[in-house]
């Protein structure tokens, strides 16, 4: 709507304006006879006998006679004035020409003038004011600007009506919800003063008694009662009982089939209006007893899964008084006076035979004190259980933790308070599982806790973190070189054999230290920080302990923003490929290439394997970027078989983790790639390492036969550079075997190099495999390599590797190697 001066023209009567606005902004007013009023202001004043206030397509108000169908007709001058967004006055020439131009269609009785004006509430939603007029009359600027500012301020009353609704609605919602948490404090006050009453020891009617007072605080319960079974004299006992009917109480009556004896017979809560309770007496499964109530709930009173009695509430005034939530309050003071029960028979029973079975009371007494000392025994060998290692007895992460919170307040009270966190990891644990068993691992887990232990004071706490992960708590330090020389002590005691099963193994172990710091804001910082000081000890081998320092945390974070950045570059596809040429050297015979991946990072460029690839083996992402890898390859290799008839005898190399061997379905996604791609498995090697085999090579020794039966060849890549085992070579279906560069680098200079290779060579030769030497930088080793019967070589020499756009043209210009 066009902006316009809110301001009535003073020659005009605006009181019964005011009036009308003021209240249509009022929520609790009547809105028709607001518009009505403004209807009959609005005519006195500019000729309206029709008068609309729309509400997006919809009719607010209609002070017209004419029907809803007529005035918001299709292509009408509503929908018309919606397709604008200023106020639109059209006297009869211009409802005349806009008609033969087809902007409108009207419907009898035709309007004389018509005029609108639209608004957007803060809301967005879209309104209207609409008068007009079927008998001969005009509208000027005046009535134009007059409908604008009345539009205006009716615009402004019913937001403000609309927020004072609201308001009040919130005002509501709030007061509900206030009232429900007084309800829950107050159900919540009952049950903590019921459980108080039930550990008290008084009569049973005085306790009733305090509990009907309590039940009365949260529902309408004048009549309430008590009542026990009691099945040697087939009657109903009733210990406590208030009725306003029954002034003249009875303790006791003969069995029946009231609804007590029938809420007894089935056992479970019952809620029970008039008409289900004229059912019950229609059909004969309980009679009314007395006078009949409008509102009946019970709950039966169980011992030892047996029914001994009831209590019950009744109104004879309201029906469908009681709820779910009260059947549960009801129930709950059931199980409590049937608790009580409990132990006033007991009680009573033990007084009646309190001189003849003295001394078996007191043996019994006895029992339950043996039972309560067990109890608390049993609860204290639980919270040491929570507490403490299973397997070594030691605290546990949780009793760390609560270690660290008192320290840390400690810390807060007295600054010159110190203390120290070491935080260790054994080395080659892993190994030492896999390769001797997890019982072998659990007794060096055990010894190591022992020896700890034995390296420090009465006030320090060592704990097993999980797995191989310990800490030591240092507290009370006067010098912060104190934590430095028991780290050290601890590192050299871990550097000493362990003998488990008459074998010595050797484990050591990687530490970090943290010292108490102002600056942490709660203790578990700490924890994380000697954490990443163990972890760059272990960066360096292990060889001594690393205290924290700024410098490692920043080292930290940039290390998990490697791992963030290398999910979204497999999420991303960021992984590209280049191709080594591997040479045939006898011939000099282009016979294949090696994938090797390139990571094409958005703002550092393209990195090589070495900046991410420990990293991927570390997180488990080496799976996926094999999987991608090998995908690539082999999808880029069949449309190069099939597009370059001269590649076809042309193999792939691409090179597989660790981590292939310990997952199940390695087969079947080299498989589904194959099949996918269209590659032939003859065309395809995959390469291994020595070191991807420690601790699996059972498990290893599997997946590669069944990998090398679909007919896919296998390399043993980096030969020489791990443990070497003969046994691996003579196990394992492997074709090739590659010598590692570091002995390729030397064998044109160095006899011992040239001793190995030939080695490896002859070995290769005996087993029927294949050799490729890597790394072929110098034309001379390719020399020495070719004389002493090496197969293959690949190297700079040889042939840098190449986008995958560029080997097609590689290929074009060199088949073989001059």
């Amino acid at each position: 709507m066009h902006p316009s001066s809110c301001e009535i023209p003073a020659t005009l009567s605006s009181a019964p304006l005011i009036s009308a606005l003021a209240q249509l902004s009022a929520p609790d007013t009547d809105e028709d006879a607001a518009f009505s009023a403004l209807h009959q202001w609005l005519d006195d004043h500019l000729h309206a006998p029709h008068f609309l206030v729309l509400e997006e397509h919809s009719l607010r108000y209609r002070g017209s006679p004419l029907s809803e169908t007529q005035l918001l007709s299709d292509q009408g001058l509503i929908e018309h004035l919606f397709k604008g967004n200023s106020t639109l006055v059209l006297n009869q020439a211009e409802l005349v020409a806009r008609q033969l131009n087809k902007q409108v269609q009207l419907l009898p009785p035709k309007p004389y003038a018509w005029m609108g004006c639209p608004w957007r509430d803060q809301d967005g939603r879209r309104g209207a004011l609409i008068v007009f007029t079927t008998d001969k009359h005009r509208y000027d600027d005046d009535a134009k600007l007059l409908l604008q500012q009345v539009a205006d301020l009716m615009r402004q009353a019913l937001q403000g009506r609309q927020a004072k609704n609201q308001l009040k609605q919130l005002a509501q919602r709030q007061e509900r919800v206030e009232h429900q948490l007084q309800q829950q404090e107050k159900l919540l006050s009952v049950q903590h003063r019921v459980t108080q009453l039930s550990r008290q020891l008084l009569p049973l009617n005085e306790l009733c008694s305090q509990f009907h007072q309590l039940m009365g605080q949260l529902l309408p319960c004048e009549n309430f009662y008590v009542s026990l079974l009691k099945r040697e004299t087939d009657e109903l006992e009733f210990p406590y009982m208030v009725d306003q009917f029954q002034k003249n109480q009875t303790k006791t009556r003969p069995l029946a089939r009231g609804l007590t004896e029938y809420l007894i017979e089935k056992g479970a809560p019952l809620l029970l209006n008039a008409a289900q309770r004229r059912y019950l007496a229609e059909t004969g499964a309980a009679e009314e007893q007395g006078q009949v109530a409008k509102s009946w709930m019970g709950a039966p009173l169980v011992i030892d899964d047996e029914v001994i009695g009831a209590v019950v509430v009744q109104d004879y005034q309201l029906e469908n008084l009681y709820g779910d939530e009260e059947m549960q309050m009801l129930s709950y003071l059931a199980a409590h006076i049937a608790n009580i029960i409990i132990i006033q028979q007991a009680h009573r029973s033990l007084s009646e035979t309190q001189q003849a079975l003295e001394g078996a009371v007191d043996e019994r007494t006895r029992a339950l004190q043996h039972e309560i000392a067990e109890r608390r025994r049993i609860e204290s060998q639980l919270r040491h259980d929570n507490l403490h290692d299973h397997l070594t007895g030691l605290p546990n992460r949780a009793l760390l933790l609560e270690r660290l919170d008192q320290l840390y307040a400690q810390r807060k009270r007295n600054p010159d308070f110190n203390y120290a966190l070491i935080y260790l990891d054994l080395d080659r644990f892993k190994m030492v599982n896999d390769s001797l068993g997890h019982l072998t691992g659990d007794s060096l887990l055990m010894q190591v806790s022992a020896r700890l232990k034995r390296c420090l004071r009465g006030s320090d706490t060592v704990a097993r973190l999980g797995g191989d992960e310990f800490a030591v708590l240092l507290d009370s330090l006067h010098e912060a070189q104190d934590a430095m020389i028991t780290a050290k002590r601890i590192h050299k005691m871990l550097s000493q054999p362990f003998l488990i099963n008459n074998e010595e193994i050797y484990s050591g172990g990687s530490i970090g230290i943290a010292y108490c710091d102002d600056a942490y804001s709660n203790p578990q910082e700490i924890l994380r920080d000697a954490d990443v000081a163990m972890y760059q000890s272990k960066a360096k081998g292990g060889r001594q302990p690393v205290v924290f320092s700024a410098t490692m945390r920043e080292a930290a974070q940039k290390r998990l923003r490697l791992e963030t950045e290398l999910a979204r570059a497999i999420e991303q596809d960021q992984f590209e490929i280049h191709y080594q040429p591997v040479w045939r050297l006898d011939n000099e015979h282009l016979v294949g290439f090696e994938a090797l991946v390139r990571w094409q990072h958005p703002k550092r460029g393209l990195l090589l394997p070495g900046k991410f690839i420990e990293v991927m083996e570390e997180t488990r992402q080496i799976l996926e970027l094999d999987r991608l890898v090998l995908q690539k390859a082999c999808h880029q290799f069949a449309q190069w078989h099939e597009k370059y008839p001269r590649m076809t005898s042309l193999s792939v190399s691409v090179n597989l983790s660790s981590e292939w061997f310990s997952r199940q379905n390695s087969l079947d996604v080299i498989n589904s790639i194959l099949r996918e791609s269209g590659l032939s498995p003859e065309a395809l090697r995959l390469e291994i390492t020595e070191r991807s085999l420690l601790g699996q090579h059972e498990q290893a020794s599997v997946v590669l036969k069944q990998i090398r039966r679909l007919g896919v060849r296998l390399a043993m890549d980096d030969f020489g550079t791990g443990y070497s085992s003969l046994n691996y070579l003579h196990r394992l279906p492997l074709d090739i075997v590659k010598i590692d560069r570091s002995f390729t680098s030397q064998v044109h200079t160095e006899q011992r190099a040239r001793d190995v290779v030939l080695a490896i060579v002859h070995l290769a030769n005996a087993l029927n495999m294949k050799v490729n030497a890597e790394g072929i930088d110098d034309i001379r080793q390719i020399e020495v390599l070719r004389e002493m019967g090496c197969h293959f070589g690949q190297g700079f020499q040889l042939g840098r590797p190449i986008p995958a756009e560029d080997v097609p043209n590689y290929i074009a210009g060199k088949n073989t190697k001059h």
